[in-house]
C-alpha cells in the first residue's frame, strides 16, 4: 500500500481508532516516535513525503491485539504500531479490520496492487480448473495529466474517486472485481464473463463516465477513459500479472492511438 504522505497514511489508520487506544509511528534509524495518537483525536506529525506499506505482522494474545506494519518513510524505515486489550471477539473484529485496510486503496477505496498480486492468481486457477475464461479490462483516464494541470491535484483527486464509484456501481459482487492498479489505471477482472459480455461492459462503464458531469473546484469537467480488454483460457498459458499486463497494455495504447475513448479487444 502506497501513501503520497504521512498525513493521508494517518488519515487511513485513524480509520482503526474504534479498534485500537494506542497508535504510534516509530522511526527505526535513529529510534525516534514520529506520530501518536490520543484520545482527543490530536497528534504531532512530521512533515515527510512518502510512505509505503512493505509488510504487516499480526499477533493475537488472549486479551491483547498488537499490529506492526513496517513501512519506509522518506527512505527510513519505520513502525506503525497499533495496540488494543479487549476480547477474543473484538480482536477478530479489529483483524478483519487491518487486513480490510491493507488491500485497499486509501484515495478510490477500491482494492489495491497488493490484492491484485494476491488475488489474481487464485482467480485464474479457480476458473481454469473449472473450464471457464478470466476476461480483464484495463482502464485509463484519458489526458488525466492535462486534469491536473488545468485544474489542480484536488480535482484530480475528486476524478480518480468518481471514476471509481462508477466501476464499482457498474460492476455486481458477482462479476468480479475493481482494483487501482496505479495512478489513473484500472485493473477490473472478470472471472467466468465471455469476451463478448466483458466488451459490453467496458463499453457500458465507457459511456458512464462520458455522460458524467465531473466537479471542479470552479467548472464542470468532462472525463473519458480508454479501455483494453483480454479474455483468457487456460489454452493460452498466459498466467501471470506480469504476462496479462503486457497484453493489456498494449490494447491500451492502441485505444488511445486510435483517438481515446473506446475499447480495443
Amino acid at each position: 500500500m502506497n501513501f503520497d504522505n504521512l498525513s493521508q497514511a494517518v488519515e487511513s489508520v485513524q480509520q482503526l481508532r474504534n479498534f485500537f487506544k494506542s497508535i504510534r509511528i516509530w522511526c527505526q534509524q535513529p529510534e525516534k516516535l514520529i506520530y501518536e495518537s490520543r484520545d482527543e483525536d490530536t497528534s504531532e506529525i512530521l512533515s515527510v513525503d512518502a510512505l509505503a506499506f512493505q509488510n504487516a505482522t499480526l499477533s493475537i494474545s488472549r486479551d491483547t491485539l498488537k499490529v506492526n506494519l513496517a513501512v519506509t518513510i522518506d527512505g527510513r524505515p519505520c513502525v506503525i504500531e497499533l495496540i488494543q486489550r479487549s476480547t477474543k471477539e473484538e480482536n477478530a473484529t479489529s483483524m478483519r479490520s487491518i487486513q480490510e485496510l491493507i488491500i485497499t486503496d486509501p484515495l478510490t477505496n477500491l482494492y489495491n496492487r497488493r490484492f491484485i498480486d494476491e488475488q489474481l492468481p487464485r482467480e485464474l486457477n479457480r476458473a481454469f480448473q473449472n473450464g471457464e475464461p478470466v476476461s480483464f479490462l484495463y482502464a485509463d483516464i484519458d489526458l488525466f495529466k492535462k486534469i491536473n494541470d488545468r485544474h489542480g491535484h484536488v480535482a484530480g483527486d475528486c476524478v480518480l474517486r468518481d471514476v471509481a464509484s462508477i466501476f464499482q456501481n457498474q460492476i455486481r459482487r458477482k462479476d468480479g472485481w475493481a482494483a487501482r492498479y496505479g495512478g489513473d489505471e484500472f485493473l477490473l477482472c472478470l472471472p467466468e464473463i465471455s469476451q463478448k459480455a466483458a466488451v459490453q461492459m467496458a463499453d457500458r462503464i465507457r459511456n458512464a463516465i462520458a455522460q458524467k458531469d465531473f466537479q471542479g473546484k470552479s467548472k464542470t469537467i468532462r472525463v473519458t477513459c480508454s479501455f483494453g480488454v483480454q479474455t483468457l483460457y487456460q489454452a493460452d498459458d498466459v498466467n501471470t500479472l506480469t504476462q496479462i499486463i503486457g497484453l493489456l497494455d498494449r490494447k491500451l495504447y492502441k485505444a488511445k492511438a486510435t483517438g481515446r475513448n473506446r475499447v480495443i479487444v
